[in-house]
């Protein structure tokens, strides 16, 4: 039993977490990042707070945070949702707080969840891939999540796939999350359209991934062109990932998940085509099991897991 916290650019949602994985209780703040780290730490030590008093027993308080952290964990390296650079929120919580803190990334916090309850079964090597705005990733090899020397290890999305018609965010140009997201499907959707290119897509109003994928479903060439892309990539990198660090399991999440078996097969075949040793190699490739609820039961057993 744990308490967990998902610290998002919107909103702060914690909840106190069973044994077996489920929600007992549950609070939320909206985040006003705006105010600055003081405003956010005060809102995060009262969402705490209730929780604790909720708590039947004292617990360990884990905390997901979207953006990198230090290699021992204590301090938010970069935090771009929150603008937040280098700040020691494990030290600042302690010191308002009667309980241990431990921080974690977010898409490994997910992947923990899903490690512990959902569709990666406790397997000892296994990695969560989430498909949304952008790619994320967390890894688990021999039951302890891996962070790496500096604390970026799993940045899947910013691994460097080949050329690509416009560069990331990060300044970069070929990262995979511009290739594999919901944003990367809607950019080379729009790309090809600019380029002429006939499709049910141009009814579209405002064009969405979910949009893409329900007319690639329905049979539209363009949707497909761009949904077989997207997996292609996706396949590639998994294959490099598995040549590295052989997990046994990849769990695909985030937002692009509702496309089903549908995206997954597509993921799984290229996958296939490019692993090394295909013959006795191949990593079993599911859908997540939690969705928005991920983050916080992941953080409330953080502490499994290192």
């Amino acid at each position: 039993m744990g308490i967990g916290i998902d610290l998002g650019g919107t909103t702060i949602k914690g909840g106190i977490v069973s044994s077996q994985g489920d929600i007992l209780e549950e609070c939320f703040k909206m985040t006003e990042s705006h105010r600055g780290y003081a405003s956010v730490l005060d809102d995060l030590t009262d969402l705490i707070n209730c929780l604790l008093e909720l708590a039947p027993e004292e617990m360990v308080v884990g905390i997901g945070i979207p953006g990198i952290l230090s290699q021992d964990g204590s301090t938010v390296l970069s935090c771009p949702n929150l603008e937040w650079k280098n700040v020691a929120l494990k030290k600042d919580l302690e010191a308002r707080l009667t309980v241990k803190v431990l921080l974690v990334n977010d898409a490994t916090a997910a992947c923990i969840a899903e490690s512990a309850f959902g569709s990666l079964g406790g397997k000892a090597n296994a990695m969560m891939i989430t498909l949304g705005t952008g790619v994320g990733g967390g890894l688990i090899l021999n039951h302890k999540i891996i962070t790496g020397a500096h604390g970026v290890a799993s940045e899947v999305g910013h691994m460097v796939m080949g050329k690509n018609f416009y560069s990331c965010e990060c300044g970069k140009n070929g990262c995979l999350e511009t290739f594999a997201s919901a944003t990367a499907l809607v950019r080379y959707c729009d790309m090809r359209l600019k380029q002429g290119v006939r499709s049910s897509l141009e009814k579209a109003k405002m064009m969405d991934a979910k949009f893409i994928v329900n007319e690639a479903k329905s049979g539209d060439a363009l949707a497909l062109e761009a949904i077989d892309r997207l997996a292609e990539y996706l396949g590639m990198a998994i294959s490099n990932i598995s040549d590295l660090v052989d997990p046994e399991i990849y769990a695909i999440g985030g937002g692009l998940s509702y496309s089903g078996e549908f995206l997954l097969e597509k993921i799984s075949l290229a996958t296939k085509k490019y692993l090394t040793y295909p013959d006795f190699a191949t990593p079993e490739i599911v859908l997540a099991r939690f969705r928005n609820e991920a983050g916080i039961i992941g953080a409330a057993n953080l502490v499994n897991y290192i």
